[in-house]
């Protein structure tokens, strides 16, 4: 699954807008300021997806804006045009497959091999914005799965469109330690100093569905279909099942509290968690038995002990921090997800991490998807579009791999450029500085308005163009600058004169400047430039 590009007419700040994708890269970053239409473009490919899943051969789903998508699925070349039409304004579409006209009824019906098997979306903000789109496709899921006589094998394995929450973190940690796999347990060790599981203690809890029967009168409150087959096979591993009636609190509001049946099924050590890959053959399968029965609504906590190399007892899963389950719970997924034409979409998934995670980053994900390790060769049928502002996850890039979005001074609409030069080999400094992230220093401010100070009454010195108030103020600037370590003794004469000619503009003393002031600027250097030059060939 590798996007082309993709045309969206009017949705939120995307008007007109066009973004020209590299299908040949596995990551493509998007950068820019904030409210420049980055998670805006995320939202629109969910939207897209959503509703070219939901659609059936009979019944069509649009969503409210226009659009055409072109990508590659499958070794397919696919186009989606989502329009409206012009006399009877209802929304319609109109499809390629590899440049030939494909009859709506044939595309829906044959979606497993058009649409991508999974769109795995994350997002590390409070907002439920991303969340809630998932409901429907997720609804769908919630009822087959409970549906009685279902099995593992009647549902896929992961649902086409899929929200990643940090819940899922103790899914994936389990799912990794029954299934353990090459890099798995150095991985864990590595970032997350995890060294081994100790035990797992499930709390399951009544569902609001079920008001009526208790746990004795029926096994897992009625439980059905492929929730019913996973809670069975957790009962057979699990030890001291206990079944209690608990007081509980929604929130600070309740004074008295009310009443709620449990359950706790306690799972000794990894053992008898891997009895399960007896029934479950794959990572996937497990998970996937997983979260249907949180999205039942009857998982109340799942609390994992996990030994840490740099803890002295064993600790909860809870208990590490919110960045590592992030961590775990993206490469977990990604790594249960590859190979199998996936959209990743990922919203400053950084967000937690510390400085040496982010600088790793996009390696790590690299490594997922890497086919052969000797020939550097990744899975190419996966693409990850990943929105940050931090330029740790992006050192090691090429140009080709990023996009930054902004706004067109003509009319404020927003538009997407590749960059000029590869971030690779910049260091953070450069990368801060350059078009990618606009910043004019990486200095301080206060610091640097001191330093163009001091260097504008510098060129004033030079040009013996200095009152004796300047002059003083001159000496105490470098004095204040040498405490820093800013020694700055001038001894190229030709920077000289470029110093001592261009201090004769006040506006060099900014740190800030408008367009206007760069595109002065930029003049003017060039002429002093130019005049240097024909000094020096003058003296030669």
């Amino acid at each position: 699954m590798r996007i082309d590009s993709v045309h969206i007419e009017n949705f939120k700040n995307l008007i007109d807008f066009n973004i020209d994708l590299d299908e040949n890269e596995l990551n493509t970053v998007l950068l820019g300021q904030n409210a420049t239409g980055k998670s805006n473009f995320l939202e629109a490919l969910v939207l897209i997806f959503k509703f070219l899943d939901l659609s059936t051969e009979t019944k069509r789903l649009y969503t409210e804006f226009n659009y055409v998508i072109k990508y590659k699925c499958r070794e397919r070349f696919i186009e989606v045009k989502c329009y409206t039409e012009l006399e009877t304004k209802r929304k319609a579409y109109e499809i390629e497959v590899d440049k030939e006209k494909q009859s709506l009824k044939q595309f829906f019906k044959n979606k497993d091999i058009y649409l991508p098997k999974y769109v795995f979306t994350y997002y590390s903000g409070i907002s439920n914005k991303l969340k809630n789109h998932f409901d429907e496709n997720q609804r769908n899921f919630y009822n087959k799965a409970k549906t009685k006589g279902v099995t593992k094998d009647d549902v896929e394995d992961l649902r086409r469109m899929f929200y990643v929450q940090l819940v899922h973190s103790y899914f994936v940690l389990l799912a990794f330690y029954t299934f353990e796999e090459d890099g798995t347990n150095d991985f864990l060790s590595k970032y997350l100093n995890i060294e081994d599981l100790e035990s797992i203690l499930f709390k399951f809890q009544r569902p609001e569905w079920q008001k009526k029967s208790n746990f004795k009168e029926s096994f897992m409150w009625g439980a059905e279909g492929l929730v019913r087959e996973f809670l069975e096979k957790l009962w057979e591993i699990s030890l001291c099942p206990i079944d209690v009636v608990e007081n509980f609190k929604e929130s600070f509001r309740d004074s008295a509290g009310k009443e709620k049946e449990y359950l706790y099924l306690y799972i000794p050590d990894k053992e008898h968690l891997r009895e399960l890959n007896k029934f479950y053959h794959t990572n996937t399968e497990l998970f996937k038995a997983l979260e249907s029965t949180y999205i039942s609504d009857l998982i109340d906590e799942v609390k994992v002990k996990v030994k840490k190399s740099n803890v002295d007892n064993e600790i909860t899963f809870k208990e590490l921090s919110e960045g590592e389950q992030q961590l775990l719970t993206v490469l977990g997924l990604l790594k249960f997800t590859k190979d199998k034409e996936t959209l990743v979409l990922l919203d400053e998934p950084d967000t937690h991490l510390n400085p040496l995670w982010k600088w790793d980053y996009l390696e790590l994900i690299k490594n997922i998807y890497k086919k052969d390790f000797e020939t550097g060769k990744e899975d190419d049928t996966t693409q990850i579009i990943i929105n940050t502002h931090d330029p740790l996850v992006i050192g090691g890039l090429e140009k080709e791999q990023i996009r930054i979005f902004k706004r067109n001074p003509e009319n404020g609409n927003i538009i997407v450029e590749k960059p000029i030069k590869s971030p690779k080999g910049m260091g953070v400094a450069g990368i801060l500085t350059s078009e990618l992230f606009g910043l004019p220093s990486i200095l301080d401010k206060e610091t640097q308005i001191k330093l163009n100070r001091k260097r504008y009454l510098q060129g004033k010195l030079m040009r013996n163009d200095i009152t004796e108030e300047e002059h003083k103020e001159y000496q105490i600037k470098k004095a204040e600058l040498e405490e820093f370590g800013f020694y700055e003794e001038v001894e190229d004469k030709w920077f000289k004169l470029y110093l001592s000619e261009m201090s004769k503009y006040e506006i060099i003393q900014q740190v800030d400047f408008s367009e206007e002031e760069k595109k002065f600027l930029e003049e003017e250097s060039k002429k002093v430039v130019e005049g240097i030059l024909k000094s020096m060939n003058s003296n030669n």
